[in-house]
């Protein structure tokens, strides 16, 4: 993994196989770094852009990312303005490839959501399904392990997942 910084600001970026189109992407500030992973952070008020639906959304509410070098997901918790957890929004991606300034990876359609009370839902499987044999067969194989990790880390409230809270209703996506 490169060397970042905390406070340093990089580049999002979620990328479409096969057709090699960039899906969504944002400008996120580092928040932490360690030997497992990095934790960014989308700050009240940031911009989201979904480039596969033309729209830039508003965030009210905090984003923290982390990303793991060599796993197929990265996530964490949606916090309010008092820094609750909202809940917590696990993307299935290939592992991230980290630049200077950036960081890309193929989103596998698949996402795992969780309530604050680490209660897990996982989400857009008609989706993933649909683009299953575009995939390399361990593309679809490192899913379903990563799927088992996610769900284990918010078990065991692994970092970057916060100790469990009352649940909230789903947030709009």
């Amino acid at each position: 993994m490169v060397p970042y910084r905390s406070g340093q600001v990089l580049r999002v970026e979620f990328w479409k196989y096969p057709e090699q189109r960039l899906h969504y992407w944002w400008e996120a500030q580092v928040l932490e770094v360690r030997e497992e992973g990095l934790l960014t952070l989308l700050p009240l008020g940031s911009w989201f852009h979904h480039e596969s639906r033309g729209r830039q959304i508003h965030l009210e509410h905090e984003g923290r990312v982390a990303f793991f070098p060599g796993r197929w997901y990265s996530g964490g918790p949606d916090l309010d303005d008092k820094g609750e957890v909202l809940e917590y929004y696990w993307n299935l991606q290939t592992p991230p490839v980290f630049e200077a300034s950036r960081i890309w990876q193929y989103d596998l359609e698949l996402d795992l959501r969780a309530k604050a009370d680490h209660t897990a839902q996982v989400f857009d499987e008609a989706e993933f399904a649909a683009k299953r044999s575009l995939y390399p067969k361990v593309w679809v194989r490192s899913v379903y392990a990563a799927l088992n990790e996610i769900k284990e880390r918010m078990e065991r409230s692994l970092w970057p997942v916060l100790p469990p809270a009352p649940p909230r209703p789903w947030m709009e996506r």
